[in-house]
Parts: structure tokens; C-alpha cells; sequence
């Protein structure tokens, strides 16, 4: 049986625990006001992300105080910017927080209204009109690590032949179709693409820049050749 002395103690324990409880919010707004944070340290290389979007994002929750501020909170806000890649957050004594941003580098477009970074992570700025000049790839989503690294090895290629990919196709059978940006079209079809488009580059080194630029539209779906149809009006020689 509990003794009458220990029955306060515990009376006293509770009444104090409950003191706290209640005069908690209270208390953190004591805190925050006691060590306010008055310095956001923001770095990082920024050709997007606008430095007003940052500091209204997280101006509502630095008002907790030094001690009190949800870092969480702040990286969960600012990575809800489209153009945030990744973050890091952390106070410094006595009245600071440094934000380290990195920004997304966007490589090509995807599908419709997206775009890829280097990593082939997909995001959606609101600003896309302004990426028209970016080549775009269009494919399945499972696919876009692969292809994405596919895409770079043909645009190498096709810059020492003096040709410009900007866009590249793969539909749902498989087909590959990459437009250049000066009209020609070469359609690699679904068996063995790259097997195809590595005797296409064979076939350009030989034929010559000048015959090339002729072409609007090259069919390497042939199991022993290619067709050609040259622009209208070009008069070829051989």
C-alpha cells in the first residue's frame, strides 16, 4: 500500500508533469523568442530557382525559434520547388540556418511537359516554353535510365556527321525514330536499332556531308539496305 507521503509526491509529479503539458505551447513560443533565428544563410549556384520563393516557403516556419525550428519541415517545403534537386539543412550557433541547394540541370525534355536531369529523375517546372531548343525523348517511362543514356551515344555520333538530334521516339513496340534539326528523319525500326544505326553512320562517312543534307528521310528497316527519299527539287549526283 502506498504511504500517504509517497501518494503527494506522486500528486506533486503529476500536477508538475501536467503544468508542463499544458504550458508547453507557451513555452516554446518563450523559447523562440528568447533565441530567435535571425540569419538564413542560402547557397548554392542558382539559374531558376528564385530567391524570394525561398524565403516564402520557409519564412512561416523559421518564427519557431532556434531550438524549436523543424529542419524537416524547411527541406520538405523547399524540395516542393520545382527546380530543387536536393537540400541540406542546418543551425548554426547562435542565431543561424544555412540552406545548401542544389538545382536541377535539366538535359533534354521528356514526353510532353517534363524534363530529365542527368540522372533521369523527372521533373515538371512551370517555365517549360522555355526549354523548346532541349532534344526530346519520348518513351515508355521504364525505359528512360536506358534510353536516356542511349540518346547521348547518338547524339555523339550524329554531331561527327555534322547532324543534330532533336528528338528521339520509342513507342510501345519498340520502334526507334530520331528527327534532326535540319528535317531528316531516319526511321531504325524495332529489330536490332542500334545494329542499324551503327551501318547508317558507316554509310553517311562514305556518302559525305554534302549528299547527306540532301536527305529528309532514311528507312533502315531493310533486312539488306536502306531507302532514301531526298528533298524536293535536290538534284543528285553520284
Amino acid at each position: 500500500m502506498i504511504s500517504p507521503h509517497r501518494q503527494i509526491q506522486l500528486a506533486t509529479m503529476l500536477i508538475i508533469l501536467l503544468g508542463i503539458i499544458f504550458s508547453w505551447p507557451f513555452m516554446q513560443q518563450t523559447i523562440a523568442n528568447m533565441v530567435p533565428i535571425r540569419h538564413v544563410q542560402v547557397e548554392g549556384a542558382f539559374q531558376y530557382i528564385d530567391k524570394e520563393d525561398i524565403q516564402m516557403k520557409i519564412n512561416p516556419l523559421v518564427q519557431a525559434g532556434y531550438f524549436s525550428v523543424d529542419l524537416q519541415a524547411i527541406r520538405n517545403s523547399l524540395m516542393n520547388l520545382p527546380w530543387t534537386e536536393s537540400i541540406q539543412v542546418k543551425r548554426i550557433w547562435p542565431d543561424r540556418l544555412k540552406l545548401r541547394i542544389h538545382e536541377q540541370k535539366p538535359v533534354i525534355r521528356w514526353q510532353e511537359h517534363s524534363l530529365l536531369n542527368e540522372q533521369g529523375e523527372v521533373f515538371r517546372p512551370l517555365n517549360i516554353d522555355r526549354f523548346q531548343t532541349l532534344p526530346v525523348l519520348y518513351a515508355p517511362n521504364e525505359q528512360r535510365l536506358v534510353l536516356l543514356e542511349v540518346m547521348h551515344g547518338l547524339s555523339v555520333s550524329l554531331m561527327d556527321q555534322g547532324l543534330y538530334l532533336t528528338e528521339f521516339r520509342v513507342n510501345e513496340r519498340q520502334s526507334w525514330l530520331l528527327s534532326m534539326e535540319n528535317g531528316l528523319v531516319i526511321q531504325l525500326g524495332r529489330l536490332q536499332p542500334l545494329e542499324k544505326f551503327s551501318q547508317l553512320m558507316k554509310a553517311l562517312i562514305v556518302t559525305g556531308g554534302e549528299l547527306v543534307n540532301k536527305m529528309v528521310y532514311v528507312d533502315m528497316r531493310y533486312p539488306n539496305g536502306y531507302a532514301v527519299r531526298w528533298r524536293e527539287n535536290e538534284k543528285i549526283e553520284w
